[in-house]
């Protein structure tokens, strides 16, 4: 299934947290790349693991719900 076919369902994914041009990004393994769209910050958690659960808005986006340590 490509992701444009999964906008507006739900996601797990796990990755490493890191700073972007354009806000929060998420890289899995699989060297996907999540734009991460959160109300809060989450700056404590860059350079780490996490689980990110949310909403697929869009090919590259996931509207966050909840995001911890992995």
């Amino acid at each position: 299934m490509k992701r444009s076919d999964l906008s507006g369902s739900r996601k797990r994914v796990v990755g490493i947290l890191s700073h972007g041009q354009r806000g929060l990004l998420l890289t899995t393994n699989e060297d996907e790349v999540w734009i991460l769209e959160r109300d809060e910050s989450g700056d404590d958690l860059v350079g780490s693991k996490v689980i990110v659960e949310g909403v697929v808005t869009g090919f590259d986006r996931l509207r966050v719900d909840w995001i911890g340590s992995a």
